[in-house]
Parts: C-alpha cells; sequence; structure tokens
C-alpha cells in the first residue's frame, strides 16, 4: 500500500513521461534537420544517387528508403507486420 501511494506522489510531483517528451521535443533536432547531416551514416550508397538525396532531404517523391526494426508475425501463416522508419518515399499497400 506504501508503495502505490509513494508511486502516485511521485508521478504527480514529478510526471515523467511529460517531462521525457518535452526534453525530447525542445533538444532533439527533427527528422528533416537531422537527416540532412545524418545521411552519410544511414546510407551506405553513393552520396549523389537519387536514394541518398531523398534521405538527406525527407523527400516523400524519392524512391522508399525504409528501415525495419521490428518483424511481428500475423495469424495468416507467411504473414508479418513490419515496423519501421521511412527516411524517403511512401509506404502503400502494394509497391509496382
Amino acid at each position: 500500500m506504501l508503495c502505490c501511494c509513494v508511486q502516485v506522489v511521485m508521478r504527480t510531483w514529478l510526471p515523467a513521461g511529460e517531462a521525457l517528451l518535452q526534453m525530447i521535443a525542445i533538444h532533439l533536432p527533427s527528422p528533416v534537420v537531422a537527416q540532412k547531416y545524418r545521411m552519410e551514416m544511414l546510407y551506405e550508397g553513393p552520396h549523389d544517387d537519387e536514394a541518398a538525396i531523398g534521405v538527406k532531404n525527407c523527400d516523400p517523391n524519392a524512391p522508399l528508403m525504409m528501415y525495419i526494426s521490428k518483424m511481428v508475425p500475423t495469424t495468416d501463416k507467411g504473414r508479418f507486420y513490419a515496423f519501421g522508419r521511412v527516411f524517403s518515399g511512401k509506404v502503400c499497400n502494394v509497391l509496382m
């Protein structure tokens, strides 16, 4: 019981979730700004090709460049949900 009371008091006095989100928003650069100088670490190909320029500019009309960080199986055999971050381009249902 005491532990629960201490947790409630600490959450009220120091809301960590809100504080962390605010610190992230204030101190970390936006993807548009950060990708301009991180592109060299994100992309191993030539830095002057269409994909590299798209990543550098966060261009939604450039070729799709995406990092898949997690694959989660679905109930359908052989199908997965992919969680990732899009660096350029757009994700759609069917890529042609």
